[in-house]
Formats: C-alpha cells, structure tokens, sequence
C-alpha cells in the first residue's frame, strides 16, 4: 500500500511497460518501468471515482501548490489558471532551468510568467508580469488576455507562445528568450470552426497526421451552442493553421463540457488528457482520458484519468495539464481549486 496525500491508494501487482515519451516532455527518451494496472482513491471515507484507463499509464501523487495568486505581486483577479512549463536550454539567458506560463482567467488577465532551477519549486515570480497585456498596440485592445501554451520552435530558433484574447480568437507571440515577445499574428479564430464561437485555450504538439504534410498539430476549445468541445487544427510552420471545422471531442456521458486536452502518446496508442465538467453540477471538474486514432479522426472515452478529490477531499476541480518528464519522474502540472479562484499544483508519477 502507498500512501498518498488526499488518502490511500490501492495497486494490483504491476507488469513491465515500455514508455515513448514524445520530444515535448524529454527528448523522445524511452523508458521501462513498472506501474499499478488499477488504482482505487479512498477519500475521507467517500471513494473517488475509479479510473478506467488503460493498464501501465502513470498514477500520480500530489506534490504541492506550487503556484498561489496569494504570494504574487501581480494579482488582479485571485486566480492562476493554464500552467505552460517548458525547460529553457535553448533560451538566451535565462533566469533558471524551467520556464512557467501561467496566467488569471477574468479581465485584465495577462500572460505571466515564473522560473525555477527544479520543477517541484520553488517558483519563482517574474519581477515584471504580466509579460504580454491586453492592450499591444497597434495589433489589438482587448478585455483580457489568457491561456498561454509555450513552445520550442527548432526550425525558427525561438519560443512559440500562443494565447486567446478575446475568447474567440488565439493569437501567437514570439521570443528569443521566453521573456520579451514580438506579436507574430492571429492565428485561429472561431469562425475557421462550424457554429463556433469561441476559439481558445490551445495546446500546441508536435506531430504529424498521416497523409499530411505538417509538423504541428493544435488542440483547442470551441463553443458550439453552449457546448464546450475539442477541435483540431494543424500546421506547418506554427503560423499559418488548417482547421478541422467539426469537434474532435465531445463531452463524454454524466459531463457537460470539455476544455484543455493534452495530448499523451503512449505504448504505441495515442491518448487526449482533458478536463470534463461534471453534468450534475458543472462546478464540479476531473481530468478524463479518451483514445484517439492515429490520424486525430475518431475518439473514445475511456473513463476518469485523476478524479478531483485524489488532490484534496474537497477540491472542486482539477483542470488544464500540462505534462513534462525529468529523470525518473513524469510532472503533472494543474489548476486546482474553485474556477474562477484557483492555484497551480503539481502531481508526480514515479517511474522506478
């Protein structure tokens, strides 16, 4: 029995698994370890929803918040949301070895930034956030800006960072140093997307769709009628996207929306780790695991990946991953908390 900080949980004996863990998280390593084939959460005598996922995916212990709108000097809404945590060896001069974007939800947002010497913390808060406002003449004056999703471009030397202001459109910044940006240009907007009005919180993978001649591909939300999806679109160069007009991802059953897919390939399959809010009380939000086709066509849900109470017994929500791996551990990056009031927290899986 291993004991973890929102109560116990419970492992059937492991089996040895082969790990590919794709360049965005550590340089395409390759692991083998071993892993529980179920968990149970127990919490405060009320169990958890158990996960149905596949056998050997990575169960994850809460570490701690690393991240309180408490603490920070730039605060204008009490919330952090979207953690983005990239490492930044390619970077000139950096403040330390990873990188962590975040940013508030409500107006006046603003892209954020802190940096750490190690992932578990501590983190440090940029002396100058917000990093990217809401107001960039001449390009645009919007309400808000939020949703930052960083990521290393080789073929262009420098640091994608996309982000939405307003909700209907994702925009994309770019920097040499992950500090100072340039605006770069709209990217998607929700009108590339059938009865779409929203066209935010992007993640940003690299991975080419069989028959296609691109290197990235984008996952982001739309509103179709009330209705939160995933939709797909996909690039060559990081600039200039192709969309797929109709959702990707659907809210799977006894949830209402979906938000913030992560997309996590593993043992020869392909995975979306998402955020779902639950249909009885849409306060109520876990991440959920579907599988994906190889060519991003087809989706099917597989059940509850981190139920919201293995955080705390009673966290309302776990929302956004952002998965990165170092050495013998693989990072879950979330918000926690009530929406609208919430804190960045870290989950490790260990990978003996």
């Amino acid at each position: 029995m291993v004991r973890a900080a929102a109560g116990e949980f419970k492992g059937l004996p492991g089996k040895d698994v082969d790990v590919t863990i794709p360049l965005r998280y550590d340089a395409g390593m390759r692991l083998r370890y071993r892993l529980p084939c179920v968990m149970t959460f127990i919490v405060a005598g009320i169990a958890a929803a158990e996960p149905n996922v596949p056998a050997g995916l990575p169960v994850f212990k809460h570490h701690s918040i690393v991240l309180d709108y408490k603490d920070l000097k730039y605060n204008p809404c009490n919330d952090v949301i979207i953690p983005s945590v990239i490492r930044t060896e390619h970077l000139d001069k950096p403040l330390g070895r990873y990188y962590l974007y975040y940013a508030p939800h409500n107006a006046p947002g603003g892209i954020c930034l802190a940096y750490a010497d190690r992932l578990e913390g501590p983190w440090k808060e940029y002396e100058a956030n917000p990093i990217i406002r809401k107001d960039w003449p001449p390009h645009y004056s919007v309400s808000h800006v939020s949703g930052p999703e960083a990521v290393w471009v080789e073929e262009e030397h420098e640091l994608f960072l996309y982000y939405h202001g307003e909700n209907n459109v994702t925009r994309l910044a770019s920097s040499v140093d992950g500090v100072h940006f340039q605006y770069e240009r709209v990217a998607i907007t929700a009108a590339m997307f059938d009865r779409s009005i929203e066209a935010s919180y992007a993640r940003v993978f690299r991975y080419t769709l069989p028959g296609r001649d691109n290197r990235w591909i984008m996952l982001l939300m739309g509103n179709c009628q009330g209705t939160r999806n995933i939709y797909l679109a996909w690039s060559k160069d990081g600039r200039t996207w192709e969309p797929r007009r109709e959702p990707l991802l659907t809210p799977p059953p006894g949830t209402s929306q979906v938000a913030q897919a992560w997309y996590l390939p593993w043992q020869g399959k392909q995975y979306l780790i998402y955020h779902a809010h639950e249909a009885r009380d849409k306060t109520y939000a876990s991440l959920h695991i579907s599988e994906v086709d190889p060519a991003f066509e087809h989706t099917r849900h597989l059940g509850v990946f981190c139920d919201r109470r293995s955080f705390s017994p009673d966290n309302v929500a776990q929302m956004s991953p952002c998965f990165i791996a170092e050495g013998n551990r693989l990072y879950l990056f979330t918000n926690v908390g009530p929406r609208l009031n919430q804190k960045i927290a870290l989950a490790i899986a260990e990978i003996p």
